[in-house]
């Protein structure tokens, strides 16, 4: 025997749902102040992004790198500068190993490259942690499916306004960020805090709670300060340049120019980099091997 759908207890189900969806978001709107965004681990928001290079010409710019250039460049007010809104295709936590050769062997885009240069993350070979991460964006956006594009598009116009969708604020996170104290053997993980909203350009900022909260920052510090930092491609230094020289002067006799930027690092950063990746075996030598 069928039974007929009971109106009575969707329509509760939905009341509590929006009695308690309600609070959620006006904390996070209003108290929290997060930023409307995306993700920025979203595969879909890159390679959305990625669609625009074939329409773009010799006066166009596309960045590419890890962090540090994604997030210490703001996109809009180089437009509002130069009239031109550079394509943002940097990464966090990723080499441009994968991009570039994307770049150069998958498009015609012969405009500007800026190239971010994090040496730790930059300087590092195929199949690397790095690599691998850059490699996930390029390869979703050659073969995500008519079904992924359209699905991007519906999250498009309703993910960026509820608070209760972003990866970053969702329940479950929330939960895994509380500090539980350490006990017997057992470490509380390492969490990342939330740090910084994405809009749909890939543009970021940083949000308020790491900006103003000295507690929220440590917590960032303690995780990207690594006590026993290596060089662990050293003895590969010749086939990383190589694999770049051979790409950007493909890039090159089609017009298009390099430009390496090393944005600003202090503190630890000043201290490890300069021990580990010496000035002129590794930014001076790119230069001058790629002639850019």
């Amino acid at each position: 025997m069928k039974t007929k759908p009971n109106k009575k207890i969707f329509f509760t189900a939905l009341g509590i749902a929006i009695i308690l969806l309600i609070p959620y978001e006006w904390y996070f709107a209003k108290v929290e102040q997060w930023p409307k965004g995306y993700d920025s681990e979203s595969l879909d928001t890159w390679a959305d992004q990625r669609a625009y290079l074939d329409d773009m010409d010799s006066k166009d710019v596309v960045i590419l790198g890890s962090s540090r250039i994604h997030f210490d460049i703001n996109i809009h007010l180089w437009d509002s500068i130069t009239g031109r809104q550079p394509l943002q295709l940097a990464y966090p936590g990723s080499s441009p190993y994968h991009p570039v050769e994307d770049l150069v062997e998958k498009s015609e885009f012969n405009g500007l490259l800026l190239i971010g240069i994090a040496p730790g993350l930059f300087f590092t070979m195929e199949n690397s942690w790095g690599a691998n991460r850059g490699k996930a964006f390029v390869d979703h956006y050659h073969k995500r499916t008519y079904a992924q594009i359209f699905n991007q598009h519906i999250y498009d116009y309703i993910v960026p306004h509820f608070s209760y969708l972003k990866e970053g604020l969702s329940i479950k996170m929330l939960i895994e960020r509380i500090r539980l104290p350490n006990r017997d053997s057992l470490k509380h993980p390492d969490i990342w805090p939330p740090m910084v909203a994405m809009d749909k350009n890939r543009n970021i900022r940083m949000i308020s709670l790491m900006e103003n909260d000295s507690v929220t920052q440590k917590r960032q510090t303690d995780i990207w300060f690594n006590p026993n930092p290596k060089n662990r491609f050293r003895d590969s230094i010749d086939v990383i340049m190589d694999h770049y020289v051979g790409l950007f002067q493909k890039f090159k006799e089609r017009g298009g120019q390099v430009v390496f930027l090393r944005p600003p690092y202090t503190a630890y950063y000043m201290d490890t980099e300069s021990r580990l990746y010496p000035r002129e075996e590794y930014w001076d030598r790119i230069l001058d091997e790629c002639d850019c």
